[in-house]
């Protein structure tokens, strides 16, 4: 569980960061900000690694992101 939640944790970053870099007119840089101190505010957390029923929430929430940060990417691809 713990690999599982590291890796997105990861992932999500990653995207966050490639989001930055190919949202140009800044379209969804908001919604990106949003994310990006959320996602700050999980990785940096401790108490998310000692809980399991909080790591559970992170991971569902790191889930939504990556979900919204993939479709964020197709269509700032798509219109490129």
């Amino acid at each position: 569980m713990n690999q599982h939640f590291n890796q997105l944790l990861h992932t999500t970053g990653d995207l966050i960061r490639r989001i930055r870099r190919y949202d140009r007119e800044s379209i969804n840089r908001e919604e990106i900000a949003l994310m990006d101190d959320t996602y700050r505010l999980i990785a940096r957390t401790a108490w998310v690694k000692d809980s399991d029923l909080l790591r559970e929430r992170a991971i569902m929430k790191l889930q939504q992101m990556k979900t919204r940060l993939i479709t964020m990417m197709e269509d700032l691809l798509y219109t490129a």
